[in-house]
């Protein structure tokens, strides 16, 4: 049996304290709030596997300060009305390991889905977001009245007005007294999605709330209703890669900032498939291996500055599994490699979308599972000069591994044999 020598140094001026060292499951294995159990889904949402968590701001323009969100969703509950994704969205341990999943990847907080005081099926997790947020220093989270709370209510033909009005004093009460809560110069932030049933009373709504909330409603239109505050983007369900929704959104913005003061939140994305969804129409947005997510903050990138800041964004969405937008598994970009080793030089073909690899990590192994890294190389780099990592001489199996950009797909390559002589 071949005995592999033991891995002893890097550069001879590189103490042992210095040397990276890892293994292959831990720069393998979950990394994210994703259940053990989840094995992927055909809409796109990947199987379990380790997410960059390079910082998301850094996908936006140099010196910005958008606070970032993540859209969640609270349907996945013991009724089984919804696909089966490994989790109940109102377990506390769930919603403890999804904000420090969040957090490690530069989210800022967490808009929930609420259904109101109509639904108890959901009313346990806005209540457990809140909490959590509040153990969590600096994490903020906001609800986001669904149009599926008045349901009840405009079956039986009651008053919808009534109902929302003592919804959100509930919400007042119970939310947004937290000092967790999102605020925007002291106001609470509350979203409405889709609430547009025209027998509500705006102007009674406002008059009867408390706390003087900011209304934020979805898509552009809103940046010119006068019963709210703002608009928050959503995502483009149109195929083209142009991504036409995101520039009428954020143009409509700025002719409205003109007239009044709104406030924005914009939108980035994976892509959307909603084959899984029992509401599902077959649309798909195809998320291009990783390039329609990177494409939405170039967007912002080229709407907003520095001197021009956006000032939130909301990412659509943290566990939409249904409808193919999550994130929280992480975003394939369908990287593969292939190392080969040429006397002292290691070199590596990749396929797949190259845009959304961050860097490359060198690592070498006597065993093939213990890693000591031997150095990072920028993404459009395909060699690495093995003798400059001064490694002592021995047999050693070397990997490669394309760190993606924030919470895309790291990849790890076979392992290519090497005798240092």
């Amino acid at each position: 049996m071949l005995r592999i020598p033991v891995l002893l140094c890097l550069l001879a001026s590189v103490s042992l304290a210095q040397v990276n060292s890892t293994t292959l499951e831990s720069r393998t294995a979950n990394n994210t709030s994703t259940s053990a159990s989840f094995r992927g889904m055909y809409n796109g949402n990947p199987q379990l596997g380790q997410v960059s968590k390079l910082p998301i701001r850094s996908l936006l323009y140099p010196g910005s300060t958008t606070k970032i969100y993540a859209r969640v969703v609270s349907f996945f509950d013991q009724n089984k009305k919804h696909v089966d994704i490994g989790y109940l969205s109102d377990n506390r341990d769930q919603v403890r390991r999804q904000i420090e999943d969040m957090i490690s990847r530069g989210i800022d907080g967490a808009v929930v889905d609420w259904y109101g005081t109509q639904r108890p099926e959901h009313a346990q997790v806005p209540v457990v977001f809140r909490e959590e947020a509040e153990d969590h220093s600096g994490f903020t989270f906001a609800i986001s009245y669904d149009r599926g709370a008045l349901k009840k209510c405009e079956d039986a033909h009651c008053d919808v007005t009534r109902l929302l009005i003592e919804d959100l004093n509930y919400a007042y009460d119970h939310f947004e007294k937290s000092p967790a809560y999102l605020r925007q110069d002291g106001r609470p932030v509350v979203f409405f999605f889709d609430v547009v049933n025209p027998s509500i009373d705006w102007n009674r709504v406002r008059a009867s709330v408390k706390g003087n909330p900011l209304f934020m409603n979805r898509n552009a239109h809103s940046f010119k209703s006068p019963e709210g505050d703002g608009a928050f983007g959503w995502l483009d369900r149109n195929t083209s890669p142009d991504l036409p929704y995101l520039d009428d959104f954020y143009k409509n913005y700025f002719a409205a900032r003109r007239s009044r003061t709104v406030l924005i939140f914009g939108s980035v994305y994976k892509g959307y498939d909603d084959r899984a969804a029992s509401w599902g129409k077959g649309t798909v947005l195809p998320q291009n291996c990783g390039q329609t997510w990177l494409n939405t903050f170039a967007k912002i990138n080229h709407y907003f500055s520095s001197s021009n800041q956006l000032e939130a964004l909301q990412i659509v969405t943290w566990n939409d599994y249904e409808e193919g937008t999550e994130i929280e598994t992480g975003i394939d970009n369908c990287v593969q490699l292939q190392p080969t080793v040429s006397g002292d030089k290691l070199h590596w073909n990749i396929s797949g979308n190259e845009n959304a690899v961050d860097h490359f990590a060198i690592y070498a192994s006597s065993d093939g599972r213990k890693l000591t890294e031997l150095g990072q190389v920028p993404q459009n780099t395909r060699d690495f000069k093995l003798s400059a990592a001064g490694v002592a001489p021995g047999q050693y199996r070397l990997f490669v591994e394309a760190v993606g950009k924030p919470s895309i797909l790291n990849k790890m390559s076979p392992a290519v044999q090497w005798q240092r002589n």
